[in-house]
């Protein structure tokens, strides 16, 4: 079932290490303080467990094999699930469990190489090559920003200097206004989720 109202999504991607949860982390936290209702999307590569082995609901999952758990506790709840087949799409997930919640925006970390759009941060330092490649017209349209210490790059979209002395720096408020604007402006808003 559709969301009546499709929240807009942006997709913060980066290589490896490059400071990708710091930005939007800090993106995230402006956004916030300007009024706005955010909410995240993180893909990981790796496993992991929300829960700790011995509690509860760890048994339950665990030892009970059950399909799902919902673990509530005071002002916090958690869904442990159980997945078959592929991992399921940014948007799918978007629409499953954010769509009617009232948001003003969805800020991803991570698929970069995914249909959403996205503001890049690259470290020169960390990394030769940014992720955005113009020889990839398709994949370059929907690159919003990149976030970079790299004078030498020059994509088809805005750049932001990196303030890599200060992680919630100008390059954090820049992003944030980048952000705002486009959620203002009427029919321009980041790809909406299905």
């Amino acid at each position: 079932m559709a969301s009546e109202r499709a929240v807009p999504v942006i997709s913060i991607v980066g290589r490896k290490n490059s400071g990708k949860t710091t930005l939007l982390v800090g993106v995230a936290s402006e956004l916030r303080r300007r009024g706005l209702k955010v909410a995240s999307l993180k893909h990981g590569h790796h496993a992991f467990e929300v829960d700790h082995e011995g509690t509860d609901s760890w048994r339950h999952f665990h030892e009970g094999e059950v399909e799902s758990v919902l673990f509530v506790s005071s002002g916090r709840l958690a869904l442990i699930e159980r997945l078959e087949g592929e991992e399921p799409t940014p948007e799918a997930l978007i629409e499953r469990f954010l769509a009617d919640r009232g948001l003003d925006l969805v800020l991803v970390e991570g698929y970069k190489h995914g249909g959403l759009p996205k503001v890049e941060i690259h470290r020169r330092g960390i990394h030769e090559r940014a992720i955005y490649d113009p020889a990839d017209p398709v994949a370059a349209a929907l690159f919003l920003a990149v976030v970079t210490d790299d004078p030498a790059l020059s994509p088809d979209c805005p750049v932001i200097t990196l303030d890599p002395g200060d992680p919630r720096g100008s390059h954090v408020r820049a992003v944030a206004d980048l952000v705002t604007d486009l959620l203002r402006a009427p029919g321009a808003a980041p790809a909406d989720a299905p």
